[in-house]
């Protein structure tokens, strides 16, 4: 349920369902994925959607060897409670 999908060419991870859906859109900038934006349709907010797409770009970032530049508030957040993301960061 709720499977977490990717579109490269939509740049973005997300998940679809009936209230529509949840995603998290990059962009690629060189070797790095900056991770600007996050959206979850209201009526799904509170439910761990934005954090399930924001971890499936991680998880993809890690396996692609690519770093992370957390651009979008919610995210830089995520990353302050998930030390093991700490280490995907580009470094400037």
């Amino acid at each position: 349920m709720n499977e977490v999908k990717h579109d490269p060419q939509a740049q973005e991870f997300y998940v679809e369902t009936p209230e529509g859906k949840a995603l998290l859109h990059y962009e690629k900038e060189g070797e790095a994925l900056n991770f600007h934006h996050t959206f979850v349709p209201e009526a799904l907010r509170g439910k761990g959607l934005a954090e399930k797409v924001v971890a499936a770009g991680f998880k993809y970032a890690e396996e692609n060897h690519l770093n992370v530049i957390p651009s979008c508030p919610y995210v830089a957040r995520l990353v302050m409670k998930n030390p093991d993301w700490k280490r995907l960061m580009a470094r400037s």
